[in-house]
C-alpha cells in the first residue's frame, strides 16, 4: 500500500535544524543546552572610576589603583546562567586596535545599562576616551608562577623597601598581562610599573594565545629590571698618569739639594750670646756689691809640676819621702822640697813626689 522511494546510492538524507524559536537568542548570550556553550562577550561604552566616585562621593583611590571594573546588574544576570569559572576574569580589547588587550577583575555591579567604569591607567593602556566603545568577554586564565616588573621611573627605586610595597599593591589586582604598565600609589605619589614578562603553572603559553596570568591566591616570584629612565653613569676612562704628577715625583729623595753655600759664618766661629744683659736689684735697696774676681792658681803660692807655682793641694803628689829617706805620712814637714824645685813648707829639705 506504500509506495517507498530509493534514494540514490552515496546521498546521505540531510540532518533537519531543531525547531527552536529562541535559538539565535540563546547562541548569542553563549547559554548552554544543546545550542552552543560560549563565555559571556558584550560591547560597552567606558568611562573612567574616577567619575562614578565623584557622582556617589566614594574613594576614587580605591577603585582607580587597581584592576577591577565595574558593570551592569543585567551582566549578573547572564554571568549567573554561564558556566563560568571563579574568579570572574575578562579580557578588554579596544574594536580599533585590537592587538591592544588587557585582563582585569570585576568589582560591582552597579553602572548604568551599556557601560562600564574603568580604571583611567587601563583606558590609557587601551588608548580609549571618555565614551569609546571597549569589547569585553569572559577568560580563564592560569595561575602565575613569575612576573618580572619594571618601575618607569627612578624614584621607585629610592624607595626604603620597593619590593615589599609593590607586594602590598599587587593586593589589588587579579591578573596582570604582558606589555601592560599598571600604576600603584604610596606614599601619595603615583608610580607606573610595566609587565617585562610572565610565567604561569603548568607550561608556557600557546601560540597566538594572550600572555597573561591570574595572580589571585598564588605563590609568585617576582623580578625587577631596571628602570625605564635608568641612565648608567658614565665610566672614567683610565687614562696613564705623568711623571710628573706621580707622589714620588714630590719626595725630597729624589729632587735635588743644590751646591752648598760657603760664603757664610761657620757656627764655631759664631760668638755665644750672653745669657743677661740687664742690671739687678735687691729687695731691702741696699746696693749691690761687686762681684769678687777669683784668685788664679799662680797667685796662691807654690810652683806646679813641671816648673808651675801653683796650690800644694793641686800640684803636689800624695807621697812625702823624709831626708833619710822613709815615707812621711802626715804632713810635710818645714823645709821640704816639692818636684820639680818649687819651694813649699816640708821640713828637713825633704822633697815630695
Amino acid at each position: 500500500f506504500f509506495s517507498a522511494k530509493r534514494r540514490p546510492a552515496g546521498r546521505r538524507p540531510a540532518r533537519r535544524a531543531p525547531l527552536c524559536p529562541f535559538s539565535p537568542l540563546l547562541s548569542m548570550f553563549g547559554l548552554p543546552g544543546g545550542f552552543g556553550s560560549r563565555g559571556f562577550q558584550d560591547s560597552f561604552r567606558c568611562h573612567s572610576v574616577s567619575l562614578l566616585a565623584a557622582e556617589q562621593q566614594r574613594d576614587a583611590s580605591r577603585l582607580e589603583y587597581s584592576d577591577k571594573i565595574i558593570l551592569p546588574p543585567s551582566c549578573l544576570e547572564k554571568l549567573a546562567q554561564l558556566e563560568i569559572q571563579y574568579p570572574m576574569m575578562f579580557q578588554i580589547a579596544n574594536p580599533r586596535a585590537m592587538e591592544r588587550k588587557l585582563h582585569c577583575g570585576v568589582l560591582e555591579f552597579i553602572a548604568q545599562e551599556g557601560m562600564a567604569y574603568l580604571p583611567y591607567w587601563m583606558m590609557e593602556n587601551l588608548r580609549v576616551s571618555e565614551g569609546d566603545i571597549i569589547q569585553l568577554r569572559s577568560v580563564n586564565l592560569n595561575k602565575g608562577s613569575y612576573v618580572k616588573l619594571q618601575p618607569q621611573l627612578t624614584d621607585f627605586i629610592k624607595i626604603s623597601n620597593p619590593k615589599v610595597v609593590l607586594e602590598q599593591s599587587l593586593r589589588n589586582f587579579s591578573a596582570l598581562t604582558k606589555g601592560q604598565t599598571f600604576r600603584i600609589l604610596y606614599n601619595k605619589k603615583k608610580y607606573d610599573i610595566g609587565v617585562v614578562e610572565v610565567k604561569r603553572h603548568g607550561g608556557d603559553f600557546a601560540p597566538g594565545q594572550p600572555q597573561a596570568v591570574c595572580i589571585i591566591e598564588t605563590d609568585m616570584q617576582l623580578d625587577f629590571e631596571a628602570p625605564a629612565d635608568y641612565v648608567e653613569p658614565p665610566r672614567p676612562a683610565k687614562t696613564p698618569t705623568p711623571p710628573s704628577a706621580s707622589p714620588l715625583s714630590k719626595s725630597p729623595v729624589l729632587q735635588p739639594m743644590g751646591a752648598p753655600v760657603l760664603d757664610g759664618d761657620s757656627s764655631e766661629e759664631e760668638e755665644a750670646a750672653p745669657s743677661f744683659i740687664g742690671s739687678g736689684f735687691r729687695l731691702d735697696g741696699k746696693a749691690i756689691k761687686p762681684p769678687k774676681a777669683k784668685a788664679s792658681p799662680a797667685a796662691q803660692g807654690g810652683q806646679a809640676v813641671g816648673g808651675g807655682s801653683g796650690e800644694a793641694a793641686a800640684t803636689r803628689l800624695g807621697v812625702r819621702i823624709g831626708p833619710s829617706g822613709e815615707v812621711l805620712s802626715g804632713a810635710a814637714p818645714s823645709g821640704g822640697q816639692t818636684l820639680g824645685g818649687g819651694a813649699g813648707g816640708a821640713a828637713g829639705g825633704g822633697g815630695s813626689l
